[in-house]
């Protein structure tokens, strides 16, 4: 089942005061590294509307992440539960955590690794160690969420070695 409709199917057990509970918890710090929501995005949003906030703001795993977190806040232990549970199969993200930066780190990215950050962050450029002629390394900056006339853009850098 896809990401979505699982944070949807949690939220659709809550109750009209539970949800609104879960929506002020979304405006709160719940999990490291996933900015709270500004409450304006959640006022008068459906369930559908803010599952969709929470994959565009957090991705599908972090949006999980939280969800399980927050209904955890909430006691709704055993809708977190069923949740985690019901993770696709490929979900990495306990078995493979972010890299957290420090200035001696090395993390070595899976081919086709994602970095993402939301407005105002600063996505620090890993270490990558190893070379030859075969390697290049390409970094794509997309801003869709860019300032109201500015419109949206992406842009790709690529580095190959000399060798």
């Amino acid at each position: 089942m896809q990401v979505p409709r699982l944070i949807l199917d949690s939220l659709d057990e809550l109750g009209a005061d539970d949800f609104k509970r879960f929506c002020w918890n979304l405006t709160q710090p719940v999990v490291d590294g996933c900015r709270p929501i500004p409450t304006s995005c959640l006022e008068n949003k459906d369930r559908p509307d803010v599952v969709s906030r929470m994959i565009d703001s957090y991705g599908e795993e972090s949006a999980v992440n939280v969800t399980v977190e927050i209904l955890k806040r909430m006691n709704l232990n055993n809708e977190a539960e069923k949740l985690q549970n019901a993770r696709p199969a490929g979900s990495t993200a306990a078995q493979n955590p972010p890299p957290t930066p420090s200035s001696s780190s090395v993390w070595t990215p899976a081919a086709g690794a994602t970095v993402s950050a939301q407005g105002g962050s600063v996505i620090v450029a890993p270490y990558i160690a190893g070379g030859g002629a075969d390697v290049s390394l390409s970094i794509n900056i997309n801003t869709q969420n860019a300032p109201p006339g500015e419109g949206s853009e992406s842009c790709c850098f690529v580095f190959t070695p000399n060798v």
